[in-house]
């Protein structure tokens, strides 16, 4: 990321959560100094591991400057909808998301941390599917997630399902996906991190691994 940074200009690094698995905040942080230093803003996705213990909250509280549990960040002509995963039937989640779709016509990328739909380690999050996906409007154009520690692609209902969890803990194999599961198409179990960029009529999304070579390029046509 570092050496992807030094030939790209970034906006923000958006994590998908799990940004602390042990109370040993400082050590976690330690690959991460680059961004400090080059003023980069973090946009948080809370993760399971993340609500753990108090140290943890706190931690990515200090760290990231309290990031809220769901908010929406504007990203060129793009909404960016951060969603905590750990409460998906939170009443004031669930009225903050319904109404920032239905006051936007801007094309829309979700994140959240726990993936709709995942053929590997821990699977699609049923919950999440039926309670968000559900409700997706057309603006919607690509849900990002993390959770299970691989790179997979799945397109349902014109919407791509990416998750992107490659981030350094131990990686998850991918498994077959169950019957009636949208089918991949692309997936590996390799630490990687995802670029994206826009233009007029679409985003570019790169998945590269650590040896900065292209897992895959997909263009997604703005809604």
């Amino acid at each position: 990321m570092q050496r992807y940074a030094e030939s790209h200009p970034i906006e923000a690094i958006l994590s998908t959560g799990d940004n602390f698995y042990t109370d040993d905040t400082d050590f976690l942080m330690e690959p991460y100094g680059w961004v400090a230093e080059a003023g980069i803003p973090w946009w948080i996705t809370w993760g399971n591991h993340d609500v753990e213990t108090q140290i943890r909250v706190d931690a990515v509280n200090e760290t990231f400057d309290s990031p809220p549990r769901w908010t929406v960040r504007q990203w060129g002509q793009i909404d960016l909808i951060i969603l905590d995963s750990n409460q998906v039937t939170d009443l004031r989640q669930a009225a903050f998301f319904l109404s920032t779709m239905a006051d936007s016509d801007r094309a829309t990328i979700v994140a959240v941390h726990h993936p709709p739909y995942s053929c590997s380690h821990h699977g699609s999050t049923t919950e999440i599917v039926n309670v968000w996906v559900s409700v997706l409007d057309s603006d919607v154009m690509l849900v990002l997630s993390g959770h299970d520690h691989s790179y997979q692609r799945f397109e349902n209902q014109g919407v791509n399902y990416v998750v992107t969890g490659g981030g350094g803990r131990e990686l998850h194999p991918l498994s077959e996906c169950p019957e009636n599961h949208p089918e991949p198409l692309a997936g590996e179990a390799v630490y990687h991190f995802l670029a994206l960029e826009q233009t007029e009529t679409a985003v570019k999304m790169t998945a590269y691994d650590v040896n900065g070579d292209e897992i895959e390029t997909v263009i997604i046509d703005l809604p």
